[in-house]
């Protein structure tokens, strides 16, 4: 059976494959009828500005400016955190296991700040606050051998008032 397929089936795919006669002449056609006239555009070379001395600004817009900057600061002293790193050494659903590390975290490392935080369904260890993540990286290698999951993480830090 299966010879006869091929008996079957070989001339017509030799006879699909028949070449084709090559074509005596090119293919040409002008599209030039069609194509869009833009404007001519005067190449002018650029030349750089350069400011002798500092722009200065006047009257009401310096007012304006100094507002909104005093504004800013008086907001941003109100809310007594800004942005900086923590690093999370754990992060689980055993509320048991989170607290013997916490308990551990804490005869370690008794000058770093340390919390305990639970946001259903897991519980997260966090120890440092730092303000550079160039410092809790390098924080974050000690800590890593002890807790080799632990990563940096961005978190809001409160800031650290200093009595005059």
């Amino acid at each position: 059976m299966h010879t006869y397929r091929l008996i079957f089936f070989f001339p017509i795919l030799a006879l699909a494959c028949k070449t084709s006669k090559p074509v005596s002449s090119p293919y040409s056609e002008d599209l030039a009828v069609y194509r869009m006239e833009l404007p001519k555009v005067k190449d002018i070379p650029s030349v750089s500005k350069i400011l002798k001395e500092p722009v200065r600004l006047y009257g009401h817009i310096t007012k304006e400016i100094d507002s909104i900057s005093n504004l800013i600061v008086i907001q941003n002293k109100k809310l007594n955190v800004r942005d900086g790193f923590v690093i999370q050494v754990y992060s689980n659903i055993n509320r048991d296991e989170a607290l013997d590390i916490h308990n551990y975290c804490q005869d370690v490392f008794p000058e770093v700040p340390i919390s305990l935080t639970y946001n259903q369904p897991n519980y997260r260890i966090k120890i440092g606050a730092f303000y550079e993540k160039l410092a809790a990286t390098r924080f974050l290698n000690d800590i890593k051998k002890m807790f080799p999951k632990s990563i940096v993480i961005a978190e809001k830090i409160p800031i650290k008032v200093i009595d005059e």
